[in-house]
């Protein structure tokens, strides 16, 4: 299963992507129909300027579709305004004709930018930019319309293009919502599961003890002889000791005793969260956390310091404030993923120098016998997943 942030992106991711798709295509298809109109109307010698208007939306519709960040998010909704002016103005210019007849081929460019999409994992913010798209839109519009005294004709198409586009994101935002509310908490279930299973064990082993000692030992009294024999006396003071050092009721609780190694884990993932919180770095810390991790000690070492240069990656080359580490297990070993929504970057692009994944992670991680996987692009943030493997201890055993 995904972690909550990580499948959250995926559904947003693939949102945006479809805006971005219909968004190329309504530019793409305005193309062709406007050099059929202009050339219908023998004025195709016009055709320039809203040719050049229509390519400048379509080169930054492609930066943003490629570098999905706030910063070309920001480009596309400023600069295509700015090209959707110049589409509008070459277009009606000389022919202000067009206004009432070919007004649908007209607002489409900005139709295409409330289509913007977003860069993140929470799919409210593609609202705001669709928002900001449609007033850039209608600014341009406004803006040639005063510029050449003609009447203000925004038409329909760009409010019902709004409309949907914002239904589609606040849907998938309480949908979202609910799945977090109506989710069961897996860990704890599966560690009730584990407790419920310990409490069964443990009343199977306390009836056989008394099955063994104590129903033997009451038949043997009372189908017995009067005077005890030395070799009975034995049998019933071996029992006795039996019982005496046995206590009936532990085994329930033998399951949540931590071991040492565990608490030392914790206490100093406790602490790395707590120092990076407090550089600013908002750390949330969710997954499996109540199970005991039976680890070595430099285990313990790898995963922390991996734990510290992940996040260190993330104060200081994500450009954001927020990080997400997802924590499971199985019997054998531990999995750390750490999730941040940055601008993330091209592992073939990172320098052979610059040491901090390949010696603070990997390094650690696989010197103690584990795994690591990195997920990134350029805008999409960043996705490090790591597993080192527990010690096998006699609590597994029994």
């Amino acid at each position: 299963m995904l972690p909550r942030r990580i499948a959250a992106g995926v559904s947003v991711f693939a949102v945006t992507r479809t805006a971005h798709a219909v968004a190329g295509g309504i530019l793409v298809v305005c193309i062709p129909g406007l050099i059929v109109l202009f050339n219908r109307l023998h004025i195709g010698a016009d055709l320039a300027d809203p040719l050049v208007g229509l390519g400048i939306m379509l080169a930054a519709l492609v930066a943003v579709a490629v570098w999905t960040n706030p910063i070309t998010l920001a480009a596309y909704v400023v600069v295509g305004g700015l090209a959707d002016f110049i589409f509008l103005y070459g277009a009606l210019n000389h022919h202000p004709q067009l206004l009432p007849t070919a007004l649908v081929l007209i607002n489409r460019p900005a139709t295409a930018l409330i289509l913007a999409g977003t860069s993140g994992y929470r799919p409210l913010p593609a609202v705001i930019w669709g928002i900001a798209g449609f007033v850039a839109g209608t600014a341009a519009t406004i803006g040639v319309d005063l510029q050449l005294h003609l009447p203000v004709e925004l038409g329909t198409a760009s409010v019902i293009t709004l409309a949907n586009y914002c239904a589609v994101f606040i849907l998938l935002s309480v949908v979202q919502k609910y799945q977090r509310q109506r989710v069961p908490d897996f860990p704890q279930m599966q560690r009730e599961t584990r407790r419920i299973e310990a409490v069964r064990t443990s009343d199977q082993r306390v009836v056989a003890l008394l099955h063994d000692t104590v129903l033997n030992d009451l038949t043997l009294v009372i189908n017995g002889p009067d005077v005890l024999d030395d070799r009975a006396r034995e049998w019933l003071h071996s029992d006795i000791a039996t019982l005496a050092a046995t206590d009936l009721f532990d085994g329930a609780e033998s399951q949540s005793v931590l071991d040492p190694s565990d608490g030392a884990l914790r206490n100093q993932m406790t602490s790395l969260v707590s120092d990076f919180q407090w550089r600013g770095l908002n750390v949330e810390f969710t997954g499996d956390t109540g199970r005991v991790a039976h680890m070595t000690p430099d285990a313990i070492t790898a995963a922390v310091g991996a734990l510290r240069a992940c996040l260190e990656n993330v104060v200081r080359h994500s450009g954001v404030d927020a990080a997400e580490i997802v924590v499971s297990t199985t019997d054998t070993s531990v999995t750390w993923t750490v999730t941040d929504a940055g601008t993330g970057f091209d592992l073939n692009e990172v320098p052979l120098d610059r040491l901090g994944l390949r010696s603070s992670v990997f390094g650690r991680v696989e010197s103690e016998g584990g795994t690591v996987k990195i997920w990134t692009t350029p805008g999409s943030g960043t996705t490090v997943l790591f597993t080192l493997p527990l010690l096998v201890t006699e609590v597994d055993h029994e």
